[in-house]
């Protein structure tokens, strides 16, 4: 197990590395910069200061975050009338040497030591920033990951236990049109179901509460923001139920024609003895690596049910850092999920080898 998770961390690092690179280099080549509509903007902070304040306070904040350096160790030159030769060299682009005083060398020293800089808006620590909005959305896709992989169990083993009644053929088109439906206009549904005075008001629907409890202790403080958050976990088990429910019932249906299934029958042993003791497991397999896979669905679609129902949370602050252009923030973000999805590929690895045991004596 020790040389499985040590090979897998070989393989992910410089992948993960190489990814997140990408992202702080192309976050950076987003049009605009940080700060920048607060001195061009009429409606801005600095609006009423003169041209040359302006100027600047805004060379101060490019100055403070780094913004004013190269981006990179090369750097390409804009090709111009004053540059341009004859002929067609001019069309080959023309490199110059940064040194290490650029952008990137100074992000990578940082995050090597581990640290991720400070927020450009708030000049807070990026991890504390992440840490502090974490919370929510670690409870939101926590808590609705355990729901649909319980229910998407409990359905697959009874539509396979009780395949030869019509429900669960009703079920299985209920999962496959619910399937259609967007999360956002899922969300829209239930808000108008659950959360509306005309029909059903049982769940609130805006933000956590009020701000009195942050300082009670966590049991509390959860207990109160749990009406809250029940609208937005129930919004996540809908959207994601009828896909792993329809491939665990798939492979469950797959595994029951196996010729081991067929002698376990033939001894005598009940349906939900064959089921439980000799098909479960195998039939889970193939599971393993589509909830492997749900982390960035999850992260993606939490982040929609931030925004529509005002939860401070990891979703909520990604979209916000991308309008602000915080790019530290936006950078850190995804380091913490690429973390969080190479662990969850080892935790898939580590699934497969107590799920069969062929393959946990292939890897010794």
């Amino acid at each position: 197990m020790l040389r499985l998770l040590t090979s897998r961390l070989l393989y992910a690092v410089p992948i993960v590395w190489l990814m997140v690179s990408a992202i702080f280099l192309l976050s950076r080549i987003l049009p605009g910069t940080f700060g920048e509509q607060l001195f061009t903007d009429d409606a801005a902070f600095y609006s009423k200061g003169s041209q040359q304040q302006k100027t600047a306070a805004y060379e101060q904040l490019l100055k403070r975050t780094n913004q004013q350096l190269p981006l990179f160790y090369v750097g390409l030159e804009p090709i111009t009338k004053a540059n341009a030769n004859t002929g067609y060299t001019y069309l080959l682009p023309d490199f110059t040497w940064n040194g290490t005083h650029n952008q990137y060398h100074i992000w990578a020293s940082e995050v090597l030591t581990g640290s991720f800089g400070a927020s450009f808006a708030s000049t807070r620590p990026v991890m504390e920033v992440i840490t502090e909005a974490a919370g929510n959305t670690i409870w939101i896709i926590g808590s609705s990951m355990l729901v649909t992989i319980a229910l998407a169990l409990v359905l697959g083993v009874a539509m396979v236990r009780w395949q030869n009644a019509k429900w669960p053929s009703w079920l299985l088109s209920f999962l496959i049109v619910l399937d259609c439906f967007p999360l956002f206009v899922l969300t829209l549904l239930l808000l108008l179901l659950l959360a509306n005075p005309d029909v059903l008001q049982l769940f609130p629907v805006f933000g956590l509460g009020y701000s009195s409890v942050v300082n009670q202790n966590g049991i509390t403080v959860l207990l109160y923001q749990f009406p809250y958050l029940v609208l937005p976990i129930l919004c996540l088990v809908l959207a994601n139920l009828p896909y792993l429910t329809n491939q665990f019932y798939s492979s469950l249906a797959g595994t029951m024609q196996a010729g081991y299934i067929k002698t376990a029958r033939a001894k005598g042993l009940r349906a939900q003895k064959v089921i439980t003791g000799h098909a479960l497991r195998n039939a889970l397999l193939p599971v393993i690596t589509i909830l492997s896979d749900m982390l960035p669905a999850l992260v993606a679609g939490t982040g929609i049910i931030e925004i529509i129902f005002a939860i401070p949370g990891i979703g909520r602050l990604l979209i916000n850092s991308v309008v602000a252009r915080d790019f530290p923030v936006i950078v850190g973000i995804v380091v913490v999920i690429a973390i969080f999805k190479m662990v969850s590929h080892v935790i898939a690895d580590v699934l497969y080898a107590l799920a069969d045991p062929r393959i946990r004596n292939s890897r010794k």
